[in-house]
């Protein structure tokens, strides 16, 4: 496998590092919107991401020493990725959610951040 790509299991399908796209089993509906399938690039995102997500957390008193181990830092990061807001992400079926929060970990810890 060439180093610049992840093999990503299940229904998902393999991307290139920085871009991951979540096929869900099921559709997921919020807000009267359906999705199939979310796609992520973070290789988009800029460390004014970074700072937004900071401000965001400390808004509502919430902090990360360790953002790749925060929750709360984690389903920020993705649904900036996926641009989407990120009360989409934290509704999902958890299983989709700790997928999804997983590859924005592996990201983060493979970008040295």
């Amino acid at each position: 496998m060439d180093k610049n790509n992840v093999a990503v299991s299940g229904d998902n399908v393999k991307e290139q590092m920085g871009k991951y796209r979540h096929k869900f089993k099921t559709p997921f509906t919020y807000e009267d919107k359906t999705y199939t399938e979310l796609e992520f690039n973070f290789e988009k995102l800029k460390g004014k991401h970074l700072v937004d997500i900071e401000n965001e957390m400390a808004a509502v008193g919430e902090y990360a020493l360790s953002p790749e181990i925060s929750t709360s830092f984690l389903y920020r990061l993705a649904a900036k990725a996926a641009g989407i807001g990120s009360d989409v992400i934290l509704n999902l079926p958890i299983s989709d959610f700790g997928k999804i929060k997983n590859v924005c970990r592996d990201f983060l810890v493979k970008s040295g951040l």
